[in-house]
């Protein structure tokens, strides 16, 4: 019998990327493309729905081109929310986990119920990048949507693939209107948003076949009519079963955009006095869990734009990465960057701080700073968030003796050294890691068409590239730095709330 290949399509917050994938997990062929963020306002941050469509069909050309493929599954995003009319045509763009605009209906959510009791129900706390949060501010600010049909960006993509749009549960897992225990919509959370559940996508099992493809959907992906769609799950659920990550000992760290930890378990775990982490349903009978930031990589991708013109242009003079030259000059900084503290919330800030008006400051400048000592800031003061979700998970008795590493930014060795050293546990750079969404998604695929009967039957473990430990001299340094670190945002948080509310 031929070896069964899945279509894997990871849509994503910077690129789409799509790739081949065999039944050993490899991947075959892959293409990328990136997605132009909007920001047609302070505190926008959207994508065009036709944009990711085209993203989709691109990539998914390029990549299935010559094979033959037994199921096309997906990955998605979370949190990436548009209102649509009756044909499931964009009312709206898709406002991603970075859009800000929502911040005050995070409070809104909470003074229409107990977000604690809500929390217990749908495994996310009080947060503006969910669903709910922005429903209630489309609504508010637009009010021709108040009948509109909202949806996730996945659900967008299948209703243009089958003409009706579904959602996997991980991706309605992550909408702050999903019930994680019961697999449903729940109904404290829509009474709160004022809908209906016809409203939104119906909620589907991601590791079952949905349907075969019709023309349309086969058109889209590049693939013949009658291949079996699999909805997959959401990004950071594929990426941990792509990387056979499960169970207490090992948590997936990725840092690309955003910056993440996140563990997976066949039972839910909430942070039920502090609300400091999240718990989505995943897939397949698993539950995902641990917290996130809203500003990963994105920093220095700013960075790179607003400061990086000589490092761009001597980039493409020496056909590099202007990124690999921005960490280099960071190597040229000491250890806790001669006292500089820089604050990564430019986007506000999810877990564990949870604040919207958060924002990017740098602090302790001298006229002896350099941009060496900006970029190792920038880095470091991302490894401190990372930190603070790892404390939070230490305190729900979750101590992973590693952390598997992907993701762009762990490209830099000295990133991962920050990383290891700031939380004094090993990162384990993985290889190929940019396509683990993709090979978790084909796993799901791979469960659906009856190959395994669970996906831990297929035995895929990460290829580790190199593991880098923490170094204990630089461990105490960054001690010191994390409690500058957290009495700076202490003491900017009522500033940050102050500023952000009259704007």
């Amino acid at each position: 019998m031929p070896a069964l290949r899945v279509l894997a399509v990871d849509i994503g917050t910077t690129n789409v990327k799509a790739a081949v994938v065999d039944e050993s997990g490899r991947v075959l062929r892959a293409a990328s493309r990136e997605l132009t963020l909007i920001s047609p306002e302070p505190g926008a941050a959207e994508h065009s729905p036709r944009e990711i469509l085209a993203a989709v069909a691109e990539t998914s050309k390029l990549a299935a081109k010559g094979f033959d493929v037994d199921a096309v599954a997906l990955s998605c995003y979370q949190h990436g929310l548009m209102a649509v009319d009756a044909r499931c045509e964009p009312l709206t763009n898709a406002l991603t986990h970075m859009d800000s605009r929502a911040a005050r209906y995070a409070a809104e959510v909470e003074g229409r119920c107990d977000p604690a009791e809500l929390y217990k129900r749908t495994g996310c706390p009080p947060l503006f990048v969910y669903a709910l949060p922005k429903i209630l501010w489309l609504k508010s600010e637009r009010p021709g949507l108040a009948a509109a049909r909202f949806l996730l960006v996945k659900d967008f993509v299948i209703a243009k693939a089958v003409g009706e749009p579904y959602v996997d549960y991980g991706n309605a897992s992550g909408s702050q209107l999903f019930n994680i225990r019961e697999l449903r919509w729940d109904d404290l959370a829509l009474e709160v948003a004022g809908l209906s559940e016809e409203q939104l996508a119906e909620p589907v099992e991601g590791s079952e076949t949905l349907c075969e493809l019709p023309g349309a959907g086969a058109e889209l992906f590049s693939v013949k009519p009658g291949t079996p769609l699999v909805p997959g799950t959401f990004d950071g659920a594929a990426q941990n079963l792509g990387l056979g990550a499960e169970g207490p000992e090992e948590a997936v760290l990725n840092l690309g955009t955003t910056a993440v930890v996140r563990l997976l378990g066949r039972t839910p775990v909430l942070d039920e006095k502090g609300m400091r982490t999240f718990c989505y349903y995943a897939a397949a009978g698993r539950w995902a869990f641990g917290g996130s930031t809203n500003n990963g990589g994105s920093v220095l991708r700013w960075l790179r734009d607003a400061l990086g013109g000589l490092e761009v242009a001597a980039a493409e003079a020496l056909g590099a990465d202007p990124y690999d030259l921005l960490c280099a000059e960071a190597e040229r900084a000491p250890p806790g960057s001669s006292g500089l503290v820089f604050i990564p919330f430019m986007a506000g800030e999810r877990f564990p701080f949870r604040d919207p008006y958060a924002r990017g400051v740098l602090l302790g400048l001298r006229y002896d700073h350099r941009k060496p000592h900006v970029v190792r800031a920038f880095m470091e003061g991302v490894a401190m968030v990372v930190r603070a979700i790892a404390e939070a998970l230490a305190d729900l008795g979750f101590k992973p003796a590693r952390l598997l590493g992907c993701g762009g930014g762990l490209r830099s060795r000295l990133w991962a050294a920050i990383v290891a050293s700031s939380t004094r546990t090993p990162v384990a750079r993985v290889k190929g890691g940019e396509h683990a969404a993709n090979v978790g998604a084909a796993a799901l695929a791979l469960k659906a068409l009856g190959a395994v009967r669970d996906v831990s039957e297929l035995g895929w473990r990460a290829e580790v590239a190199d593991v880098v430990q923490p170094d204990p001299a630089l461990a105490e340094a960054y001690d010191e730095l994390y409690k500058k670190f957290n009495e700076a945002y202490r003491l900017l948080a009522p500033l940050f709330r102050e500023w952000g509310s009259g704007a």
